[in-house]
């Protein structure tokens, strides 16, 4: 079968997949099956398969509540449902056709698995004492699991510089979509004269927290295709990624998420300093964006932003103050770091136990310093192995590869900013992209290597 047409079929079954819950009255089971008939079989056969519907279902999924603990909810996505048959399947079809060991042999491998030891361990002796959810603990330690699984079968998976081009288009697609159905929704409330509202992904269920999610999904975006526009050389194919980023960036700005305007800014920083071409045209850029964006931002924007300190009168006079969500951020940020921390500083309460918004504090709370440490071995790990690729001479002179490295650097710096405000590093709508990205980047050199020999490989000719 010519690979346009199996590559488009498969992009029609995931989107099929991904609304399939929203327009049936089937049951969570029933789905759940569905699903795995769907996909677990062509995995099966052909994993690739299933990473162009896990691409393709980002951020058009819906959720399903499974509870509620502390504030948050435990929800279960469908894309949570496709990323376990995926990665069952790719165990199942490795462990009969490779070795599985190999597999897991990365740099990143031992600090990640000691750190989910941590988490189970420190979860543990929670459940011991105070008897919370054991349900739901193991939901949010098995994402963390998921994530890391995924970036291992793309390593795995990934064949061809070719087959990483048809990922990257597809995850811009995507973006396509959400972006356009955030245009969509912001042209309908404007039209309808709302005073107040926020951009969302296209499929949410509890609306609590999902404009901060969207938009540190946008910023990692914005990040990849403006490392693409950077070095590509195509004239259509940069006009096409500049008006993504246009219409990815209203969207952004409707978010309204304080904390994702902040992480834009090491984002930004990251394309000036990683990029090796047009630094003079992405400064001017940049500047000239702040300059319009402070003149004519959209009055909700100007309002969130202007109203993060606020001018509050009492017998004293006047005096300024936080707005109540920051208010409350640090006032949670604070009972971490002089109470609950300084309580169990080793191993930490355990996960799932309470919500803290912000990925350190969080971090702190349900594993201590130990778990602390091991995650963030795993991060600074991952950014230094990305960085270790940009600057072979290999990705250099490639401007596909340098583009796609660079855009994932910058996104990560954007990452590590909007995690000070959000658990960024356990939510799915944006690990599942940042995680399958860093697997390609990570593969670019291999890749390459492969190309270039194939390249200079002699033609023979049997007759």
């Amino acid at each position: 079968m010519n690979k346009t047409l199996t590559y488009f079929l498969v992009l029609a079954l995931a989107v099929f997949v991904s609304f399939f819950a929203i327009k049936s009255n089937f049951s969570f089971q029933a789905t759940g099956l569905l699903l795995f008939i769907l996909v677990f079989v062509p995995v099966l056969i052909k994993p690739g398969i299933g990473l162009i519907i896990i691409i393709a279902s980002m951020l058009l999924s819906p959720e399903i509540i499974m509870g509620r603990t502390s504030g948050r909810y435990v929800t279960v996505r469908i894309e949570d449902i496709l990323l376990m048959v995926v990665v069952f399947a790719w165990l199942l079809r490795t462990a009969f056709t490779k070795d599985i060991v190999s597999m897991f042999r990365t740099r990143l491998t031992g600090p990640f698995f000691l750190y989910i030891f941590i988490c189970l361990v420190a979860t543990s002796f929670t459940i011991y004492e105070r008897g919370i959810g054991v349900k739901h603990s193991l939901l949010y330690i098995l994402k963390y699991v998921e994530y890391f699984l995924l970036f291992l079968m793309v390593r795995d998976s990934i064949n061809s510089i070719g087959q990483v081009k048809i990922y990257i288009v597809v995850f811009l697609l995507t973006t396509v979509v959400v972006a356009a159905y955030s245009n969509i929704y912001i042209e309908n409330q404007l039209s309808a004269g709302t005073q107040f509202f926020r951009v969302a992904p296209p499929v949410e269920t509890t609306n609590v927290g999902e404009s901060g999610t969207l938009g540190g999904y946008l910023v990692f975006m914005m990040a990849i295709a403006g490392g693409l526009l950077l070095y590509l050389r195509s004239v259509i194919i940069k006009a096409l990624l500049f008006c993504l980023m246009l219409i990815m960036f209203r969207a952004f700005l409707y978010t309204l998420s304080r904390g994702s305007y902040l992480a834009i800014v090491p984002m930004a920083i990251g394309l000036i300093c990683f990029t090796g071409k047009g630094k003079f045209v992405l400064v001017s850029g940049v500047v000239i964006s702040l300059v319009v964006l402070i003149m004519f931002a959209p009055r909700m924007v100007k309002e969130r932003i202007t109203t993060t300190v606020i001018e509050q009168y009492d017998e004293s006079g006047k005096r300024l103050t936080w707005d109540e969500s920051p208010a409350n951020r640090l006032q949670s940020w604070k009972s971490v770091l002089f109470y609950s921390f300084p309580d169990k500083p080793i191993f930490g309460h355990g996960v799932g136990g309470a919500f803290i918004d912000g990925q350190i504090f969080l971090t702190l709370y349900e594993v201590g310093a130990l778990g602390f440490f091991l995650l963030g071995s795993v991060i600074v790990g991952l950014f230094k192995m990305a960085r270790d690729v940009l600057k072979l001479e290999e990705i250099r002179a490639d401007n596909f590869a340098a583009g796609l490295s660079v855009g994932f650097l910058a996104g990560f710096l954007g990452l590590i900013g909007h995690a000070l405000s959000s658990n960024t590093f356990i939510i799915i709508k944006i690990m599942e992209p940042f995680w399958f990205i860093a697997a390609i980047v990570l593969s670019l050199p291999r890749l390459l290597e492969e190309k270039k020999a194939a390249d200079a490989a002699p033609d023979i000719f049997i007759r």
